[in-house]
């Protein structure tokens, strides 16, 4: 897997490999709680992935706040400055 999640098609990739769901089937756009995989033991898992893969530590208080995969993504780029 590519390390750097910056770029916006890496970033969907890497979430539909984690989540295990078609890449097709998510978008920007997706509530990632409407994801058919997606449960609190997923959520765990995919913010300690993207902490594995690029170093950046995303929250429970952020996840709750954040609604769609680009709210994620957004949280990711903010976190690593730019540089991942």
């Amino acid at each position: 897997m590519n390390s750097s999640l910056s770029k916006r098609k890496d970033f969907i990739n890497f979430t539909a490999i984690e989540l295990m769901v078609p890449e097709e089937s998510i978008s920007f756009e997706t509530n990632f709680r409407d994801i058919s995989t997606w449960s609190s033991l997923t959520a765990l898992l995919y913010i300690s992935r993207i902490n594995e893969e690029i170093d950046v530590l995303i929250s429970s208080t952020d996840l709750a706040s954040a609604k769609t995969l680009d709210d994620i993504y957004q949280i990711v780029i903010s976190r690593s400055n730019g540089i991942i």
